[in-house]
């Protein structure tokens, strides 16, 4: 469970390194900042859940 909160900690440093350089050339809305930040979303959740279940 440990390595797998590491691997999507990365994974969520690394999707919002993308996020920011799509806002600095795009719009908010543009349709590649919204989906790249939906995706950030969904795996902030996971992360979340899974920081829950394992230190629970």
């Amino acid at each position: 469970m440990e390595l797998q909160i590491q691997i999507l900690s990365k994974k969520i440093d690394n999707l919002r390194s993308i996020l920011y350089g799509l806002i600095s050339s795009n719009n908010l809305t543009d349709k590649s900042v919204v989906k790249c930040s939906q995706q950030l979303d969904k795996l902030l959740v996971e992360y979340e859940i899974c920081k829950k279940n394992y230190y629970t």
